[in-house]
């Protein structure tokens, strides 16, 4: 599954990663992590992915390479992690140790999200290895007593590729307090002070160099929260429906309904120190409430639950063996043959769920995002190679000071460095801070401010993700606005009375389709001469 996401051309990178190269770029351009010159929004959630793809900017590496690089390389990393886990669960070297290893590599290996996330260009891959290596130290550290530093490091690298890992940070904190609480002895036993300094420890370890970030980026863009928070956060009742959704989905399609399984063991580990079972079920359940509140998301293969799946699958499969090695012992304690082969047996079928499941969402090997299909885009809607087309031929026909407003805020702006408007808000400020209610269409693609775009006055805009299979030269051929549900600026701004009296429609042929834009009415193009459409 790697393989076949890593070597073959069409493979899925989404749009959006595009955004953080933008601002990669910039940082190693000098400009700062910034949307472009001047323009201070945080439309991103990933600074320390970011930080990675800048470096290797700085170091002549394409961003687009060097992503997919560090995301191989960081899934790698968490299935080597997981034998390492495993052993926090079972005894190392074990019966039981080498079926849970086995079969929790196999089962996120293969895994249809897991490959995709490997080499799609986000920050996914590079959060699910600290989480995982994150679990790993804090199970080993209670396990064995150890020094709390490790797990405290690797919550912050986590934190820092992406925020959302704080929840992990308050369920880890909390399992360490619990711990600390139930050391036998007056509160000022010695053994029990040095657990509570080394909590402290703990704790100071990540919060200060954390709120250290969190001011400075405060400091530098304004906002206490990124601009995606105020983009897509609502807390109402549409939005916990729609989060469940796509937490239910990822339940039903990925097995996670198994966890159950978990409990049996979990419940005989309430009395030992760790507890691994129930810490691993924990961060899976929190992550659930959490991704329900915050409302879901768009993109395919669920790229938000994608780092706790390694604590799903080891919890489950653990439990599975669990039960199977009960029933073998019951079945004759003389005969620990029937045991193992019952073991062998669940860990089996464990696999079996790993290698088969596939999401039931739109999303497929074929349509990746999951886009209703539009009979006016061509083929292969989401294209990277004709999105980047695109986005040359801007950058090499339309002037450099010329601004274009768009959907499509990855890609295309990345290749043409045009001054851009996000008409979806993710870099734009005022777009994201405006009070519209959330949780009637996509996640992200909800919030707009048809006049406030128009107002503006960009000298291009762009209301579609790719080449079309048609030309639209004239107002009528925008009517009605396709992918309305999805993004209803579209719709607003073609409703928009001044639209057609400040801008002309203008098709340009490139490569196998067209290029329709709104160009403004008092613009000239010299490209336009030349076989364009008007």
């Amino acid at each position: 599954m790697l393989l076949q996401y890593g070597y073959s051309s069409d493979g899925y990178m989404t749009d959006d990663a595009f955004i953080s190269f933008r601002y990669a770029q910039n940082l190693a351009d000098g400009l700062g992590p910034v949307w472009e010159r001047g323009n201070r929004v945080e439309g991103y959630t990933n600074f320390g992915w970011i930080l990675l793809i800048a470096a290797a900017a700085k170091a002549g590496v394409d961003p687009v390479d060097s992503s997919r690089v560090f995301g191989f390389l960081a899934t790698a990393g968490t299935l080597a992690l997981l034998p390492v886990l495993a052993a926090q669960m079972r005894p190392a070297w074990s019966r039981g140790w080498w079926l849970l290893s086995a079969g929790a590599v196999l089962a996120v290996g293969v895994n249809p999200g897991t490959a995709l996330w490997a080499f799609a260009g986000l920050e996914t891959p590079g959060v699910m290895f600290f989480v995982t290596a994150a679990m790993t130290a804090h199970l080993y550290e209670e396990r064995t007593q150890s020094p709390p530093a490790a797990s405290a490091l690797l919550l912050l690298g986590a934190a820092l590729v992406r925020p959302d890992a704080v929840v992990l940070v308050a369920i880890t904190g909390a399992f360490k307090l619990a711990r600390v609480v139930r050391v036998d002895g007056s509160w000022r036993d010695p053994q029990r002070r040095a657990q509570v300094r080394q909590l402290a420890l703990w704790g100071a370890l990540f919060a200060v160099p954390f709120v250290t970030y969190w001011l400075w980026r405060w400091s530098y863009y304004t906002d206490f929260f990124p601009n995606t928070y105020y983009l897509k956060s609502d807390h109402s009742m549409r939005m916990l429906e729609r989060g469940w959704r796509y937490s239910w989905d990822f339940i039903g399609s990925y097995g996670v309904w198994l966890l159950p399984v978990a409990v049996l063991p979990a419940l005989r580990e309430l009395r030992t120190p760790h507890m691994p079972s129930v810490y691993l079920a924990t961060v899976v359940l929190v992550m659930v409430a959490y991704v329900t509140d915050a409302g879901g998301d768009w993109m395919p293969h669920f790229r938000f639950f994608m780092p706790v799946l390694p604590a799903a699958y080891v919890a489950i499969i653990h439990g599975l063996i669990d039960g199977g090695e009960r029933l073998g012992s019951r079945a004759g304690s003389d005969r620990p043959g029937q045991a193992a082969a019952m073991a062998g047996g669940v860990a089996a079928a464990a696999l079996v769920f790993g290698l088969s499941v596939l999401p039931t969402n739109s999303a497929t090997a074929e349509n990746p995002a999951g886009f209703v299909e539009n009979p006016h885009i061509l083929p292969g809607s989401v294209d990277n190679e004709r999105q980047r087309a695109i986005g040359l031929w801007l950058r090499e026909n339309i002037p450099p000071d010329y601004t274009i407003a768009q959907i499509a805020t990855g890609i295309v702006p990345y290749y043409s460095r045009l001054p851009t408007i996000d008409m979806l808000g993710v870099n734009d400020r005022h777009i994201a801070h405006r009070d519209i209610p959330l949780g009637y269409g996509a996640a992200g693609h909800e919030k707009e401010d048809a006049g406030y775009v128009i107002s503006r006055k960009p000298e291009l805009i762009w209301l579609e993700m790719n080449l079309e299979a048609v030309p639209r030269p004239a107002p009528e051929d925008y009517m009605p606005p396709r992918y309305t549900e999805w993004v209803p600026v579209k719709r607003n701004v073609t409703d928009n009375a001044y639209i057609w009296l400040l801008y002309r429609p203008v098709a340009i042929p490139i490569e196998d389709g067209w290029l329709n834009l709104l160009v403004r009415a008092d613009v000239e193009l010299p490209v336009l001469s030349n076989g364009a459409s008007r």
